[in-house]
């Protein structure tokens, strides 16, 4: 059914969507108002001028996302528009209210990103596996099928829900981890470098997303406000309560708040939507030159072993480091055996 798209917007997500349409053989035009993305953007998804698009897509700011959709449907009636913003409530309503065309239009959100922003990021496996919300307020079946099309292309699985339910989800599962991320990371400025160095893995992974692109972000936040202050007072109201219950020394409590942490957690599935499943752990102590990860990869490949994660622990100035790697038990046990018996120094670990 898509034979031809444009994409407006030469970002990571914008020329994440090329580089995936590319790869399945689609003629493929982007556009930006910002030459130099465009053309970096061009040149890596192979753009094509685009004369009748089937679909075009979306991808630029929030603060002009709903001038350049009404825009795109009003010049192109033929087509299938289609947005990809954090933030649907407002846009859906007012689509409807201003397009003539708005039964052309679909709304998308693929749940996926890079803290690396513009092109110079973009991936065509990005939304391998990811969720695509799909905004079922105003769609037409004609637009469902080509955006389940889209979807289908990149590697993804749509997910339909209204406009408002999208916002408060994305609310706590998006932007409220960004803010902590970045309302943590904000308190290392005061600490010495130095000091820095013995910092542990679960630091490097809380902070990971205060790396993104502030104007952007500050931009969602804030279309999103509404719904984010709820959930900012709620957790402000848990960490008040926490911050009294150390100060008389109420372990209980303190527990209750940390057993809170292990509920939700258990909540989240695994990767690609699947149950999270409970992994053993393979600690593996390497000499630090170059070469040892990859030789444990090798290992890995030659006796079909499936790593599902792995975490680094290495200070500098160290002779070694501490490789974890994240397998299934009867994996775990496997790799244990054949990594003992070529030289490595492994510690298996229970799993949690």
């Amino acid at each position: 059914m898509i034979s031809s798209v444009r994409v407006i917007g030469a970002g990571l997500i914008g020329t994440s969507v090329g580089l995936s349409l590319r790869s399945a053989g689609i003629s493929v035009e982007i556009i930006d108002i910002d030459l130099n993305s465009q053309k970096l953007s061009q040149d890596l998804v192979k753009s094509v001028p685009v004369a009748k698009p089937d679909l075009i897509v979306v991808a630029v700011p929030i603060s002009v996302n709903l001038e350049v959709i009404l825009e795109q449907l009003k010049l192109n009636p033929a087509s299938i528009v289609c947005d990809l913003s954090s933030v649907k409530s407002d846009l859906i309503l007012k689509v409807k209210e201003l397009s003539a065309n708005h039964q052309n239009f679909i709304s998308l959100h693929p749940m996926a990103g890079r803290e690396l922003s513009g092109a110079i990021g973009a991936r065509a496996d990005l939304f391998l596996g990811r969720a695509w919300v799909v905004i079922n307020d105003l769609s037409s079946e004609k637009s469902k099928a080509v955006a389940g099309e889209l979807i289908k292309i990149c590697g993804g699985t749509a997910y339909e829900m209204s406009s408002s339910e999208h916002d408060v989800i994305v609310g706590k599962i998006s932007h409220l981890p960004q803010i902590l991320s970045t309302a943590l990371a904000a308190k290392m400025i005061d600490v010495d470098s130095e000091r820095l160095n013995i910092a542990g893995q679960g630091l490097r992974d809380i902070t990971r997303l205060a790396q993104s692109d502030s104007k952007l972000w500050s931009q969602i936040l804030i279309a999103n406000g509404k719904i984010i202050r709820k959930d900012l007072n709620n957790l402000i109201s848990d960490l008040v309560q926490l911050e009294e219950n150390l100060e008389i020394n109420n372990i209980d409590k303190v527990e209750k708040f940390l057993q809170a942490g292990n509920k939700g957690k258990a909540k989240i599935p695994g990767k690609h939507g699947e149950q999270a499943r409970d992994y053993a752990y393979l600690a593996v102590v390497i000499d630090d030159k170059p070469g040892q990860l990859a030789r444990i990869f090798n290992e890995c490949a030659d006796i079909n072993v499936n790593i599902e994660d792995l975490s680094m622990e290495h200070s500098p100035g160290q002779e070694t480091g501490l490789i974890t790697l994240s397998l299934s038990e009867s994996d775990c046990v496997k790799l244990s055996t054949h990594l003992e018996k070529v030289g490595f120094k492994v510690h298996s670990g229970k799993n949690r």
